[in-house]
């Protein structure tokens, strides 16, 4: 095939692989970079192939110009809209020159817009299908390459080729009305002059790029450009400690639902339900390190809001200040308990408290031998923090580790022990300060939530009354939770503005009365405040459930989509559900309610164990390492995985060979087994001829050694020149001449040339009669150094052959001149 041809595939493959890495970084927005893939594979055989369509020069430009106009109105919006801009703007003028006859000029622009779609979906998107992607394009760039180079010296050393090339330019608008233009091959005077891989090239380059060795070549250069592109990556430091890869090219810190420390109704239309991955978290035996199977989906605890504020419509944890944090404290006897290993994504920056970065955890957590000693806990609110005492700007931990209790079934999976530092009065006015007042309108008193207050009383009297004339806590809390998930027809979804009936009313009171559908905040306000409205204090708890749970790797992949939020309601030691002993809950506990209707399957009910199902876990977990090792590759984490590995293992098992101690230690062994103790003093009579004596053996070894060298290095010269014959072609046969004849007498002045000096030697022995049979070999010696040294040749086999049977013809003749010259 000729080399334009394969050329111009490998042009427009590069292309379309640069399009496609543009579509997977936009997301959902791909439709134009799929469109700039087609046309890729489109022009080569309209226009490149047959000759159809081909923008002439003038015509390209105006519509270049055009596209930039065109996506200059795009550069107004935000930051990802510039780069979306961006995107756009080359896979336009990517369009234009695709329909334009293909120059070297061309080739060239398609090239540099190629890379920089690379760059620019490398700021859009850093997942793991961005690096997969990233091979095959390597390789087809330096193939492209390739194909560009012999393309190019093709046209620079045949002279009609590069007319034919240079009337490119001049075709018409539109080449089929005017018939078709001839292919490029029938231009030139001679049709079989086409540029081929052999072609017009020179010899030399014709066999290094005949089309099996030059792709061949080109497996071995990606090969190791990605091996040298790997080893450079990890090896070579990060200056900043808290940079990343991810975080340098823009990547995403993107809202954080979960994360939030207060709930605005009123602004949220749309939950952010994204793909974006938080955390990794892996559960597992305390003891065994075995990993821990569940069934039921995991809450995962961000923070608890307390006040409501009707006016914003806003929830917020409440003042901070007021409640004390502790140091965490190892887990207490006498229960199950399991350990969650919880690796972060450190492209996102978690929300902070007053006493440092929000951590996430099951809760209650306990802390075990490798937790970090910088995380607090805030018991009263049940919150976890990243002490931030020595940096302000102190980031999420890559990993941690905590101690959770292990209750997946039954009513205590729900309880959590009620735990403090507070005094019983501090506790008591938190209690009915901030969690049973129901939030009121300023104008219109306790007419804020009358449908709510309504709906909430009939449910409690509904219930069968207890000793005290009144249903329990526990009954009325799982009434009204039943309520919502099964009797009152609400359903879960993430669209709610649209759904309101009354804007007026508090959203709330909206959506319990009107239109019953909503999001998890939702539910969770509304159950929260009809239970303050029974005298039950409760709050809203935001974090994650669930997970995706990888069957491969073993462990939850929380992400932005399973974000929720929950209710706790405090129930005393008296008020526990039949079946708990008060023994337990001394200061009463906390039940977890979760009014919102499942919107999601358990997580390890999802995977029903098809290939399908483990490829998708497999392809998640490969996604986890490349974020991990690659996206996320910080100098704390190079220097914990690379560096320190290296050195544990490299370094560490020879420090003994350097360190001065061990050395001491073991002269003084060595010594104290031979009877002779040292003193502590610095200086000591023993020790100092004890080390003249090692010196003396040191040295007496040496020249034993460089002796024997010296008479064995004649004997081992010959054996090496047997196992490698092939270097006497080199120019290095010239100087053995030399000593060959310096052993005869004859020593080449410095003057001299190699020509003057055997010149002078055959000179001299046809003066002297002697040595006649060695004047040809010299001769053409003296020819092959000179071809060698001075004319760039590489000999024949021949030749290198004929090499050595003139060195041992020379050999011969000068031994004879020598043993005459001393028999005279």
């Amino acid at each position: 095939m000729r080399v334009e041809r394969l050329l111009q595939i490998s042009v427009a493959l590069l292309a379309a692989l640069g399009s496609l890495l543009l579509a997977i970084g936009q997301g959902g927005h791909a439709a134009l970079p799929l469109m700039a893939t087609m046309a890729a594979f489109c022009s080569v055989y309209v226009t490149d192939f047959r000759g159809w369509i081909t923008l002439n020069r003038n015509l390209a430009n105006f519509a270049a110009l055009i596209a930039v106009l065109f996506s200059f109105f795009d550069f107004w919006d935000a930051d990802d809209a510039k780069l979306v801009a961006i995107a756009k703007l080359l896979i336009y003028l990517q369009i234009v020159l695709l329909f334009q006859p293909k120059t070297i000029r061309v080739y060239w622009h398609l090239a540099v817009l190629s890379l920089l779609q690379v760059v620019v979906a490398a700021a859009l998107n850093m997942g793991v299908s961005f690096g997969l992607m990233l091979i095959p394009y390597s390789l087809t760039a330096l193939t492209t390459l390739c194909l560009f180079f012999v393309y190019r010296e093709t046209l620079r050393v045949d002279p009609e080729l590069r007319a034919a090339h240079d009337a490119v330019e001049n075709r018409p608008l539109f080449s089929f009305l005017a018939g078709k233009t001839p292919d490029r091959s029938e231009t030139a005077s001679d049709p079989t002059a086409a540029v081929t891989l052999v072609g017009q090239l020179p010899a030399n380059l014709a066999t290094v790029f005949s089309s099996g060795k030059m792709f061949a070549q080109v497996l071995k250069m990606s090969f190791f450009t990605l091996c040298a592109t790997v080893v450079l990556f990890y090896s070579f430091p990060r200056f900043d400690e808290g940079g990343a890869l991810g975080q340098s090219l823009g990547g995403g810190l993107g809202t954080q639902t979960g994360f939030k420390d207060q709930i605005s109704l009123n602004d949220m239309g749309q939950i952010l339900q994204s793909d974006q991955f938080v955390m990794r978290v892996r559960l597992t035996e305390v003891n065994s390190g075995k990993i821990k199977d569940t069934e039921y989906e995991p809450y995962f605890r961000g923070t608890s809001l307390s006040t409501y504020f009707p006016n914003s419509k806003t929830w917020i944890v409440g003042n901070l200040r007021e409640y004390r944090v502790s140091e965490i404290k190892p887990p207490p006897p006498g229960q199950d308990y399991v350990r969650q290993t919880i690796a972060t994504n450190q492209g996102m920056r978690f929300d902070r408290t007053n006493d440092g970065v929000l951590l996430f955890s099951m809760y209650p957590a306990y802390a075990s031998n490798r937790t970090s000693p910088d995380i607090v806990d805030n018991q009263t609110l049940g919150v976890l923090s990243m002490s931030s005492e020595s940096r302000s700007n102190e980031r999420q931990p890559e990993e941690y580790e905590l101690i959770v209790p292990w209750h997946p079934f039954g009513t205590k999976s729900n309880l959590r022990p009620c735990r403090h530092p507070l005094t019983d009065h501090e506790f008591r006015s938190y209690l009915y300060r901030d969690l049973t007042q129901v939030p009121l309108d300023k104008d219109f008193a306790n007419t804020l939530f009358p449908g709510l207050r309504k709906l909430a009383t009939e449910l409690a009297n509904g219930l069968p009354a207890e000793e005290n004339g009144a249903p329990t806590h526990v009954a009325v809390a799982e009434r009204m939770e039943r309520y919502f998930v099964n009797d009152g027809n609400y359903t879960y979804s993430l669209h709610v503005l649209p759904h309101l009936k009354n804007t007026r009313l508090d959203p709330i009171e909206d959506f319990v009365v009107n239109h019953k559908t909503g999001h998890c905040e939702f539910f969770a306000s509304a159950l929260a405040i009809m239970l303050r409205t029974q005298n039950i204090p409760a709050r809203v708890v935001v974090g994650y459930k669930g997970g995706e749970y990888n069957t491969f790797g073993k462990y939850y992949a929380v992400k932005q989509k399973h974000a929720h939020a929950w209710v706790e309601c405090y129930l005393p030691s008296d008020q526990l559900p039949n079946g708990v002993k008060s023994d337990d809950y001394p200061n009463g506990a906390w039940l977890r309610l979760d009014p919102t209707p499942a919107s999601r399957l358990s997580p390890n009910r999802q995977s029903t164990g098809t290939i399908f199902d483990t490829f998708l876990d497999w392809f998640d977990y490969v996604e986890l390492a490349w974020r991990d090792y690659v996206v996320d590759m910080n100098h704390d984490r190079q220097s914990k995985d690379i560096y320190k590995p290296l050195t544990d293992n490299l370094v560490k098992p020879f420090e003994g060979w350097i360190s001065r101690e061990q050395w001491m230690k073991f002269f003084r062994n060595s010594l104290e087994s031979m009877g002779i103790y040292l003193s502590d003093e610095w200086f000591s009579g023993i020790a100092s001829i004890f080390t003249m004596l090692i010196l003396l053996v040191l040295v007496v070894v040496f020249e034993l050694c460089r002796t024997i060298l010296r008479h064995a290095w004649p004997h081992l010269r010959k054996l090496f020149a047997k196992w490698a014959p092939a270097h006497q072609h080199r120019a290095g046969f010239y100087f053995k001449l030399e000593k060959l004849l310096a052993k005869a007498g004859w020593q080449r002045d410095r003057s001299d040339t190699p020509r003057e000096f055997i010149d002078r030697v055959i000179a001299d022995c046809q003066e002297r009669k002697v040595g006649s049979e060695m004047v040809s070999p010299m001769t053409e010696l003296l020819q092959w150094y000179y071809q060698i040294r001075f004319g760039g040749r590489t000999l024949a086999p021949q030749q290198q052959q004929a090499i050595g049977e003139h060195l041992l013809t020379i050999e011969q003749q000068t031994t004879a001149i020598r043993l005459a010259a001393r028999g005279k």
